[in-house]
Parts: structure tokens; C-alpha cells; sequence
């Protein structure tokens, strides 16, 4: 018996949470360094989700961490650190961007940007990710997303 998030709707579900709060993030990050400053509004906004991830992690592991963890981290490829430096970069990235393109432009070059990437990463394994083909349906998508990014941003 598989747990909820073995559930495809209700991972669904949290993809749809996921991109709210995406969008949400961006403005509300923009928002937050018009009073801090941009440098800090990021630090701040990376101390607190440290806080929040620290609480997740402390309850999927129910307070005790595995007691092998720091062999299995000592096994993970260099570029899995890499992690928090893109998430910095694209919380800056939005601080930057959304006061001068808006929420809306912001988030659709970005959106775009990832499902392309994310084409080409499953086409390539890149990460270690499951093989997709980069379809013709997949490419006819990438040139309708895009133009779906002109016409939101009125280029």
C-alpha cells in the first residue's frame, strides 16, 4: 500500500500549490526588497526557508536523523550541493525582474524556461533523470509556449 503522495492527484495537487506559491513568491520577494533592499531581502527570505525546511526535515524523519546520514551525503555528486545556489539565484532573479517586467512577463520567461530545460534534461538524463523523448508534440509545445510568452509580454 503506497502512500498519499504515491496518489498522482494529489501530487497533482501539490504541483498546482507549488505554482502559486511560485508565483506568489516572486511578488511577494519584489515586495520585501523595496523595504530591505534587494541583498537582504534575499538573506532574509533564505533564513526563513531554512527555518521551514529544517521543521520539514525534523518531522519526515520524526526528530531522529538516519543514523548513516553523513556517509550517504558524503556520496552524493558534487553537483547536488549546487542546489541552494540555484535557488538563490532565482529568488535575486525575481527581486530583480518582477519590479521592472512584472509578475506576469516575470513568471512566463521563467516558466517557459524551465519546461524547455526540463525537455532537454529528460531528453539527455541530465541529473540522473529518467529518459523522455524530446517529441514532436514536445517541440511543437516549446514554440507554442513561447509564443504564449510574447503575448503575455506584449513584446
Amino acid at each position: 500500500m503506497g502512500g498519499i503522495l504515491d496518489n498522482v492527484i494529489f501530487a497533482a495537487f501539490l504541483c498546482l500549490i507549488g505554482g502559486v506559491a511560485t508565483s506568489s513568491q516572486g511578488a511577494v520577494n519584489a515586495k520585501l526588497g523595496q523595504y530591505s533592499g534587494q541583498g537582504l531581502s534575499s538573506t532574509i527570505v533564505f533564513c526563513i526557508g531554512a527555518i521551514t525546511s529544517l521543521i520539514y526535515f525534523l518531522i519526515e524523519v520524526e526528530g531522529r536523523p538516519p543514523a548513516d546520514l553523513a556517509s550517504r551525503l558524503h556520496q552524493a555528486p558534487w553537483w547536488t550541493w549546487t542546489g541552494g545556489v540555484i535557488g538563490a539565484l532565482f529568488v535575486i532573479i525575481n527581486i530583480l525582474t518582477i519590479p521592472k517586467l512584472g509578475a506576469g512577463t516575470t513568471s512566463a520567461i521563467i516558466v517557459c524556461a524551465q519546461l524547455v530545460f526540463s525537455c532537454i534534461i529528460d531528453n539527455f538524463q541530465f541529473f540522473g533523470i529518467a529518459y523522455r523523448t524530446y517529441t514532436l508534440w514536445r517541440g511543437l509545445a516549446t514554440v507554442g509556449l513561447i509564443g504564449c510568452v510574447a503575448a503575455i509580454a506584449k513584446f
